[in-house]
């Protein structure tokens, strides 16, 4: 049993414990629809069971972790945040599976990594203004488009809980399948929130509210300005007034969405429905800046994760359990009373949130594969250690050198400060492997792969990550004859 502490603002932490992990429900799901919706609907008894409840999945885009009061920042406003977590769970140690928008998006739908339910790349590039811009490379992308977009093999969480009787809907970004939402299971694309809530207050419903405020250009709201040198600066750059200004502009945005998540909120809270409907709240990915989105350094993959439900998790409550996106989906179907399909690559996390036993992870697995250009890369993080192996060292990290004048600009805007970095990101050809110690290197500046006295440490990181690749069917270099 984990020591319950209160910290300074009253909020309980869920420190590290050492109890031993219990094997989570890991049923198949064969039932079929009918099956479902009347296991849902009798008890053993044959008596009624309680209405399942709502569910509201907002997932944000580029939004850093650490861009939340309730997370430590002293300067940018996100009372809805805040409020989303004093009432419900706060990870502290929550990470994507990888740190690109598709495929992150994909892997929180169908509760699978990226290279098992094959979105490893962005779904974008068949759009025509896309292709119009970038002359000569159209048609390869466009297959690459094609061949990535989610499989129809795969279910996604709109899909499971239409059968069980869900009306569902999607708004905001889409960008894990060339066909549109409603054919993967969403009744409705883009509602008006409230007049949702309100058309569906008698029917178990489903939202994936997913604003983009986030996104490069950033739009911001003249009622919500910050004074440049007011921003706390990120740890990894050189002070920078360009730098600085572009960040204000950045909190400007964060701000702005956070406002949407209170217009969510306040829907639930106008209708009666806060009680009876579970909250969750994450990010696709890191910051649109230099060592974070595309990487697989903290500030990339470290992501934001709250889930509030009312009576059933416990308000306050921080875990500094490793959790990972994955985990959503099936934690999901424990706290609807569902059972989680084996195919399912995540674990829940309702018993570490609701009894505080051991049931965390420990470790999580990230990965990249495109962003635009193919550089795979894998990794494994636990409390203390990261390791990151590169399949292909010889490229550069975000922009080749045989890409043209036009898509470097194009690229460039998501690595914004890349001058400024106190420790310049590595150049090709890369280290294979590298290995940082989180304790001592929380920054992650120091590659201790070659270090004598770091060698079994890095044996067993490695002998970790590949036993997950076997585990998973991961091949990282089976995409290269499409190159």
């Amino acid at each position: 049993m984990a020591d319950g502490r209160k910290e300074p603002d009253g909020l309980i932490n869920l420190s590290r414990h050492s109890s031993s992990r219990r094997e989570f429900l890991r049923l198949s799901a064969g039932l079929g629809s009918a099956g479902l919706v009347h296991a849902a609907s009798l008890t053993a008894a044959g008596e009624p069971q309680r209405r399942r409840p709502n569910i509201v999945l907002i997932f944000l885009d580029d939004q850093g972790w650490d861009l939340a009061g309730c997370y430590g920042n002293p300067v940018v406003k996100t009372p809805n945040t805040d409020r989303l977590a004093k009432e419900g769970v706060r990870f502290t140690k929550a990470f994507v599976t990888t740190p690109s928008c598709s495929a992150s998006r994909a892997s929180l739908l169908t509760g699978r990594y990226p290279h098992s339910n094959g979105v490893i790349s962005l779904i974008q590039w068949h759009v025509p203004m896309l292709k119009k811009m970038f002359p000569g490379w159209e048609k390869s992308w466009e297959e690459r488009t094609y061949r990535h977009s989610l499989r129809h093999s795969e279910t996604i969480i709109p899909q499971q809980l239409k059968r069980l009787g869900y009306k569902t809907a999607i708004s905001g970004k889409w960008h894990v399948s060339v066909e549109p939402p409603t054919a993967w299971g969403f009744d409705e694309v883009n509602p008006d929130p409230a007049e949702f809530f309100k058309r569906n207050g008698n029917n178990p419903f489903f939202l994936y509210y997913c604003p983009e405020d986030t996104h490069r250009p950033f739009r911001t709201s003249p009622d919500i300005q910050y004074d440049p040198e007011k921003i706390p600066l990120p740890p990894y750059f050189n002070d920078d007034p360009e730098l600085r200004r572009d960040l204000a502009s950045y909190y400007s945005v964060v701000s702005n969405q956070d406002r949407r998540i209170g217009t969510v909120l306040n829907a639930l809270d106008d209708n009666g429905l806060a009680e009876s409907t579970i909250v969750v709240l994450s990010s696709d990915n890191g910051p649109p800046y230099a060592r974070a989105k595309m990487t697989l350094y903290d500030w990339g993959v470290h992501t934001l994760l709250i889930m509030r439900y009312p009576g059933q998790l416990p308000a306050g409550m921080v875990v500094d359990e490793l959790a990972s996106t994955v985990d959503i989906f099936p934690t999901l179907l424990e706290l609807i009373n569902v059972p989680i399909p084996q195919e399912l690559q995540g674990i829940s996390l309702v018993s570490v949130m609701k009894t505080q036993e051991g049931a965390g992870r420990k470790e999580v697995f990230c990965e990249t594969n495109y962003h635009v250009f193919y550089n795979p890369m894998r990794c494994v993080i636990t409390d203390r250690w990261k390791y990151i192996r590169s399949f292909r060292p010889e490229i550069d990290l975000h922009i080749p050198e045989e890409c043209p004048p036009k898509l470097k600009d194009f690229l460039s805007k998501d690595i914004v400060g890349q001058k400024n970095l106190k420790v310049p990101l590595p150049v090709p050809p890369r280290p294979k492997e590298e290995l940082f110690d989180l304790e001592q290197d929380p920054l992650e500046t120091r590659n201790l792969a070659e270090h004598p006295e770091c060698q079994e440490t890095l044996a067993t990181l490695r002998q970790r990550l590949e036993q997950w690749m076997r585990d998973t069917n991961d091949n990282p270099m089976e995409e290269m004859k499409y190159l």
